[in-house]
């Protein structure tokens, strides 16, 4: 199979298209044929070995972590999928077996059935990007309707998923991005618009119950005093010194900070499904690639050229 591989950390330049054998399953494991992979910011970082003092992936790796496709063969013990299935998932990219491949083998707690009404670009967006913001709103931040939340990073693939997710549970929603971005910002669910370029959102002297930086602009220290007494303040690119900070704050505020790391499961994915059929998630495609293509993409992805979701069409 042609898969997308480095063997190495560096730049994009480390990237490239090989022949390897495919994987095969193992118990509660499946084999799916890739139709589409989603490109995200992990990815890059990875190849990059931003993370390699903490944790590093197998080497030599194949970039991706988000798929869908079609369940090409059944590991021992398998139960509740069957061949030629739809399904769509996020693998763990820590082992170095990635998702810009024509084939990728997966444990059925990474995956989920992917619903007729979507296609496999949809859903292939759908893992990091709406996973994220959903579990960050719902399960960690307890988002209401009625309460206040401030999304930076909003036009972007996770802040965008937030924006629609605040929007269907009744939330006020404030969204910090560029000019450019404004009106679909807006056309998503946002009530008000601040543009990072031009303006700071803090000089607003208003307080949120949730303040959500997608974009990693902020630190809770910059941002407690614009806080509710007891709301949250979530950042989804954590420093290490963000984990301490959340362990202190616990012990002397009623106000929380979330350095905010995707645990992904069966029922985020179904959730999120469920959302995308019902059109609440409605990704941002903001280009279709082939795998040839994928370091190319990656380089615009960091250099901050791209707004919304690259795809990379593998197999139909």
């Amino acid at each position: 199979m042609r898969a997308v591989m480095f063997d190495r950390y560096g730049d994009e330049s480390v990237l490239g298209v090989r022949e390897i054998a495919e994987p095969t399953p193992g118990p509660n494991e499946v084999q799916v044929r890739v139709h589409v992979a989603s490109l995200n910011p992990i990815d890059f970082k990875l190849r990059a070995g931003l993370f390699r003092l903490v944790r590093k992936p197998r080497l030599p790796a194949i970039t991706g972590k988000d798929f869908a496709g079609r369940i090409s063969a059944l590991g021992v013990d398998v139960k509740g999928f069957a061949l030629g299935q739809r399904v769509f998932g996020s693998v763990n990219p820590m082992m170095g077996s990635g998702t810009c491949a024509e084939t990728v083998v997966i444990g059925t707690d990474l995956m989920a059935a992917t619903p007729n009404a979507i296609s496999d670009e949809v859903a292939a967006c759908l893992p990091v990007a709406s996973g994220t913001a959903l579990q960050a709103l719902e399960t960690i931040a307890r988002l209401r309707r009625g309460q206040s939340i401030l999304i930076s990073g909003a036009s972007g693939a996770v802040g965008s998923s937030a924006v629609q997710i605040a929007r269907s549970i009744g939330a006020h929603i404030t969204g910090v991005c560029s000019a450019a971005n404004a009106g679909y910002v807006r056309s998503i669910g946002a009530d008000e618009v601040v543009d990072y370029k031009t303006s700071d959102w803090r000089s607003l002297g208003k307080t949120f119950d949730v303040i959500f930086d997608a974009a990693g602009a902020s630190t809770f220290g910059a941002t407690r005093r614009h806080l509710s007494p007891t709301g949250f303040y979530l950042n989804t690119f954590p420093r290490p010194g963000m984990f301490v900070t959340s362990k202190i704050v616990a012990l002397v505020s009623r106000q929380h900070s979330v350095p905010f790391m995707l645990q992904t499961n069966v029922a985020l994915l179904r959730d999120i499904a469920r959302l995308a059929e019902q059109q609440v998630l409605q990704p941002r495609i903001a280009q279709t690639i082939r795998l040839e293509d994928v370091a190319t993409a990656q380089r615009h992805m960091q250099e901050g050229r791209i707004h919304g979701k690259v795809c990379v069409r593998i197999t139909e």
